[in-house]
């Protein structure tokens, strides 16, 4: 809605069109809200993949630079 339409709205409706845009505002962020920490809770659920893969990206490093180190002796 522009200015103008605003303009022919009773001060009644118009109270009322802020009330329910206030609530329909406030259920959205709280869904928002809820997205978000489902995504974070779902990231807790698969840090111990993250951790897994990580200690194996790490072995891996390691045994490399073992072979490059023996290689230079």
């Amino acid at each position: 809605m522009s200015q103008n339409e605003y303009e022919h709205i009773s001060t009644k409706k118009l109270r009322k069109l802020v009330k329910r845009t206030s609530k329909t505002l406030a259920e959205m962020q709280q869904e928002l809200d809820s997205r978000y920490l489902d995504e974070q809770h779902s990231e807790i659920d698969n840090l111990e993949d993250h951790i897994d893969e990580s200690e194996q990206g790490l072995a891996n490093f390691f045994a490399f630079f073992k072979e490059v180190m023996g290689e230079k002796k």
